[in-house]
């Protein structure tokens, strides 16, 4: 019973969770995630967001099973080793489904942002069915979820976000998502994902750090936006910091899954709670370090 949950757990990979913190973000930034309503409603969110991904996930490895079963990380995954049948996957995606649609109306209601999991789940499984094929309308995809779940996130908290994070978000998310199809066409090879095949070594890595600039202007550009975090020029270091540290780690793992890099990695962790600490205090407790930070 115990190993039929532990391989449940692992189909629906509530690890990638991590993810969906972005439905935090609006909130963190805007100044009210510690007001009890914000925070609730962010969770719930989170969760929302959580296992429609998860259904994302079983759908997609419901589909890519046989080729699954040639890659040397993904034939351990519960229905290409065999471990959870495609009817069981069938259940626990019906399952992923519909739960979070029903809690999203029941908390939220009948409101604009309800368009928002729908369309997400409508492009995530139009591309495990066949748009995952199709070169950069898949990057383009993956992409568009995370900006989807910043919207989310702004939309059931009533918090509106600066348009550099968009931006700053867009640019990160493109170079996490060529550094994961990079990693994955030098390592495996073009037989596990077909659209691999479509994209030239030289095509992926330059767009790869193409977009890290992008990433790092942006971000430095939202940095100096007062209106936003004040003194959050400061963190600007910490973050390219953190990009030469994921770099780093890009070039020696094999996926280039960006949840397994940064939770196994204990630096990247380090210096994203330092981060997050900084904006944490300059937010909510400002008064504790702006007497440090006059020159």
């Amino acid at each position: 019973m115990f190993k039929n949950i532990k391989n449940y757990l692992k189909l629906i990979r509530v690890k990638h969770w991590f993810k969906n913190i972005i439905i935090f973000i609006p909130a963190f930034y805007g100044g009210t995630i510690l007001e009890k309503t914000t925070l609730i409603r962010s969770i719930i969110g989170f969760f929302v967001f959580s296992l429609l991904s998860s259904a994302v996930y079983v759908l997609n490895d419901i589909c890519d099973a046989e080729k699954d079963r040639l890659h040397p990380v993904k034939c351990d995954r519960p229905i290409a080793s065999g471990a959870v049948s495609e009817k069981q996957a069938g259940v626990i995606l019906a399952l992923c489904i519909l739960l979070p649609l029903t809690a999203d109306i029941l908390f939220f209601g009948i409101r604009f942002w309800l368009i928002i999991p729908v369309l997400y789940l409508i492009l995530n499984i139009s591309y495990s069915i066949k748009l995952k094929n199709k070169p950069v309308v898949d990057l383009v995809i993956l992409v568009s979820g995370f900006v989807l779940r910043l919207i989310y996130g702004a939309g059931i908290t009533g918090v509106k976000i600066s348009n550099w994070l968009y931006l700053t978000l867009i640019a990160l998310s493109l170079f996490m998502a060529f550094g994961k199809r990079r990693n994955e066409k030098i390592h495996c090879g073009d037989a596990t994902r077909s659209v691999l095949g479509k994209y030239s070594d030289n095509y992926l890595n330059s767009n790869m750090y193409m977009y890290l600039g992008l990433f790092l202007v942006f971000y430095a550009l939202w940095s100096m936006d007062t209106t936003v975090v004040p003194n959050m020029i400061y963190t600007t270091p910490i973050v390219i910091i953190i990009m030469m540290r994921y770099t780093y780690s890009l070039e020696k793992d094999e996926t280039g899954n960006p949840v397994d890099m940064i939770l196994g990695d204990k630096m990247l962790l380090a210096l994203g709670v330092i981060y997050g600490i900084y904006i944490f205090v300059q937010l909510y407790f400002p008064e504790a370090v702006n007497e440090y930070l006059r020159f």
